[in-house]
């Protein structure tokens, strides 16, 4: 008998492999495409924490101002916030009198259990950028000035009567009662005039009209583009300025500074309007009677005042300063650049008066006045990988 041939199929096992590499290629594949969307997801969640983080930090800058003013060198403070995508934490230290490190951590709260849980940390350097209201003298002038009657010019460091519950009595600082740049160009009247101050009056050849509307980091124009009451030129006189306030839908009182002539309420400290510091700008001459108000009143033109008026913060008058009669009572200071080289009076019973509380509460309740910016270079760093202190 020949010999069988003991042939074996092969077609089996190479269907089997073929099964097998196809399915390791679909596994493959889907698990590469799993991967991707986990990395995609993962990325939008991380992204939106930095986003939080970001956000976070410039809510401080921007709604926390007054919190970062209150705080001494070395001091710090964190910030909670929650926002509907998650939660964020930022820590201000301060550096130095005007320098502020913001260290912001966000964790997205939103995704449910897989996907929430990103965190992102971020540090910011900040600078803050303020207005230098302060006024030299209780009043500052140039070329020559007028003074007498029974008015009253101090520089003497004065915390208004009603507002001792809202600054600070140590902080006080004298300044001199008259500033002008020819102590000789100053004629008084009238034997009831006081002036003192600390010296009661210093003559500074070097004033000129740039160095007395300069505002630090603002410049005129900066400050008046800020305005909140705008008098246009040829507005008649102010009689009575005055707070206004009205009753909320709640049952309680709100002030309604839309009202032209509210400038505030500085009689009143803790009222409704007690915390409101408008900048009042006049395009050309004004003309007061009566009334009282706070904030920072710049005038392009002259500014005359009578019937008692009393004004707090500072004051800055492109062109002359005149009282008369029941002269004005200006608790801050005043300054009166005379651009056109006039002769300013402070005649009648006026009062000038310095404060730096008053000057000071006026800047920082101003919002626009007062801001804190990142650093033009190099002030941002991604902190995510460097532990929590």
């Amino acid at each position: 008998m020949g010999c069988q041939d003991d042939r074996r199929g092969f077609a089996l096992p190479t269907a089997i492999g073929a099964l097998v590499i196809v399915g390791i290629l679909v596994t493959a594949g889907f698990y590469m495409a799993r991967q991707e969307v986990r990395v995609g997801v993962a990325s939008r969640y991380s992204a939106m924490a930095v986003n939080l983080a970001q956000s976070g930090a410039n809510d401080v800058l921007v709604n926390r101002v007054s919190a970062l003013t209150a705080m001494n060198i070395w001091d710090t403070t964190t910030l909670v916030d929650t926002a509907a995508a998650g939660v964020v934490s930022v820590k201000v230290t301060k550096l130095a009198m005007r320098l502020y490190f913001l260290d912001a951590t966000a964790t997205v709260t939103e995704g449910g259990a897989l996907w929430s849980g990103a965190t992102r940390r971020i540090g910011l350097v900040t600078r803050m950028k303020s207005a230098n209201m302060d006024p030299p003298a209780a009043l500052a002038t140039q070329d020559s000035l007028v003074v007498g009657g029974s008015s009253s010019v101090s520089g003497y460091d004065t915390i208004p009567s009603t507002w001792g519950s809202v600054c600070d009595s140590s902080a006080t600082t004298n300044k001199p009662g008259i500033m002008i740049d020819d102590s000789s160009a100053i004629r008084t009247v009238g034997a009831s005039l006081e002036v003192n101050g600390d010296p009661a009056v210093q003559e500074d050849t070097t004033i000129t009209v740039e160095s007395l509307l300069s505002f630090g980091d603002l410049g005129w124009n900066d400050i008046v583009a800020m305005a909140e009451k705008t008098y246009p030129v040829g507005t008649s006189t102010l009689n009575g300025v005055q707070p206004d306030s009205t009753t909320s839908g709640t049952g309680g009182y709100v002030c309604r500074t839309t009202t032209p002539d509210n400038w505030g309420d500085p009689v009143r400290p803790s009222g409704v309007c007690g915390n409101y510091f408008p900048i009042v700008y006049a395009a050309g001459d004004l003309h007061i009677t009566g009334g009282y108000g706070q904030g920072i009143l710049l005038v392009e033109g002259d500014l005359t005042v009578d019937g008692g008026f009393e004004f707090y913060g500072p004051v800055f008058v492109k062109g002359e300063l005149a009282t008369q009669g029941t002269g004005g009572h200006f608790n801050g200071g005043v300054v009166a650049a005379n651009v056109n080289l006039g002769t300013s009076t402070v005649l009648g019973n006026a009062v000038v008066s310095y404060s730096s509380c008053a000057v000071t509460r006026a800047v920082l309740g101003n919002s626009a006045l007062t801001k804190v910016r990142p650093l033009t270079m190099r002030s941002w760093v991604d902190l995510s990988g460097v532990p929590g202190s």
